[in-house]
């Protein structure tokens, strides 16, 4: 019941979001917000993300890390020590990727062998020991050598790609994601299903007899035939941020097709799932089905 009226909730949005404009229908990647909620009105849904480091210190962000070399790359800025949602901008000062940090503290390998998996790089973030997830807007390459200066950042938009950091080298470990839908059945992304203002959500490597062991923590989003964003997805309900979102069973049975057999007992044992979608879109009403 509760997520037949989040739907609902989401319908009505959508279709007040029509009748407001539909003049731009082209997936553009005008914009950085996080965090999904069925309510695109509320102020702590699809929260706007600074792009630029002069418009991040505005908003009273604070540098961590200036780094081109190690785990990460670019300049590292956060919010009131929310390691929840970590911003990258490259040498020229423009957003170039994102980071999401988990304590280690909060963290059992009961349910899931995070040491293991190399999505999850270390680091020490405000004296707090993090589990960190990592995504390159720009190819990883150019963040310290060239950067985009702003009228790139117009012309381009939040960024030309995604790669995910599957490794401890930045620069080699880092893959890049289709940019269209039509170059996914290439990939092991399998094609879930679609939410209006989320798009639709493909999987790493889905299917029924998935060990939750493997469970990849993140997903994809298309709308229009192109990616339109991400998500981080990790097993177990951590809560630490504003910017999280926790999903029940019924949203990911309904998200995942296939559903894996393993995914309902060890949601159960871990106590949920902590996920955070992110959206390259300005327009959520023009995130359609």
């Amino acid at each position: 019941m509760k997520y037949f009226i989040i739907v609902l909730i989401v319908s009505i949005n959508v279709t007040c979001g029509l009748l407001l404009s539909a003049d731009d229908l082209e997936s553009k990647w005008d914009s950085f917000k996080v965090t999904w909620g069925p309510n695109s009105f509320d102020p702590e849904y699809f929260v706007k993300q600074p792009r630029t480091i002069a418009e991040a210190k505005q908003n009273n962000y604070q540098q961590i890390s200036d780094q081109c070399e190690g785990n990460f790359l670019g300049q590292r800025f956060m919010k009131l020590n929310d390691y929840g949602a970590i911003l990258i901008y490259d040498n020229q000062g423009t957003i170039a990727g994102v980071q999401m940090g988990i304590p280690v503290s909060m963290i059992t390998d009961k349910f899931y062998q995070y040491f293991t998996q190399k999505m999850f790089n270390r680091d020490t973030i405000a004296g707090v020991y993090l589990y960190i997830l990592t995504a390159y807007f720009v190819d990883p390459r150019t963040i310290c050598q060239s950067g985009r200066n702003p009228s790139h950042l117009n012309h381009d938009g939040t960024g030309t790609g995604l790669w995910l950091q599957n490794g401890s080298n930045p620069i080699r470990d880092s893959i890049e994601m289709p940019l269209y839908d039509n170059t996914v059945s290439n990939t092991k992304w399998a094609k879930g299903a679609c939410l209006p203002t989320m798009g639709y959500h493909y999987w790493y490597d889905n299917r029924l007899d998935k060990s939750c062991d493997e469970f990849f923590p993140a997903f994809l989003l298309y709308n229009k035939n192109k990616l339109a964003g991400f998500g981080w997805i990790v097993i177990g309900k951590f809560e630490f941020t504003k910017r999280t979102e926790f999903p029940p069973i019924t949203a990911l049975t309904s998200l995942q097709e296939p559903f894996p057999i393993c995914i309902k007992k060890r949601f159960e044992e871990a106590g949920g799932v902590t996920a955070m979608h992110h959206f390259f879109n300005n327009q959520t009403w023009n995130i359609l089905c």
